[in-house]
């Protein structure tokens, strides 16, 4: 029985399924997006993760900012049965590239998310730099907006001080 589990934990290893190593926020955030993408009406069939290609968590006053690549793919359950354990990954089934910015709080909620998993074919380089803009917006949320000092932003007003 344990070559079994010994054989299955080095098959997913070299799937990259070695999610073991993602932090505490970094797991909460998968689970997030995992959520998020299937409340989407589009999508009909549970899809899971095969990969998670990137996977970062910054701390920030308001929380924890979480960034993660990763992949999907198709299973054969449908998207409301999408935590089963059962759920088989189809062969030929579609597959998404997907990039998820998550920003939780001290106590774990969530103050701003944007989980964007196009078919992995429809990836482009200005999709890519729109998503990093929408993830910048929510690295952002719930900071101080006064908190960030942009260059000259003193001179200007100093300028308009009598």
């Amino acid at each position: 029985m344990w070559q079994l589990l010994l054989l299955l934990a080095l098959g997913l290893g070299a799937m990259g399924l070695g999610r073991a190593e993602l932090t505490v926020a970094q797991h909460r955030g998968l689970q997030v997006a995992l959520e998020e993408f299937h409340k989407h009406p589009p999508v009909q069939w549970a899809f899971q993760v095969t990969s998670v290609d990137n996977a970062v968590d910054m701390p920030f006053p308001a929380g924890q900012f979480v960034k993660l690549e990763f992949k999907l793919q198709q299973t054969s359950c449908r998207k409301k049965d999408w935590r089963k354990a059962d759920c088989k990954v189809k062969p030929n089934g579609r597959k998404r590239k997907c990039l998820a910015c998550i920003k939780l709080d001290s106590k774990d909620q969530v103050l701003g998310r944007m989980v964007h998993c196009p078919i992995q074919t429809q990836v482009q380089r200005e999709l890519e730099e729109a998503q990093d803009a929408q993830c910048s917006r929510v690295e952002r949320a719930g900071e101080d907006p006064h908190s960030y000092y942009l260059p000259g932003q003193f001179a200007f007003i100093k300028a308009l001080s009598p």
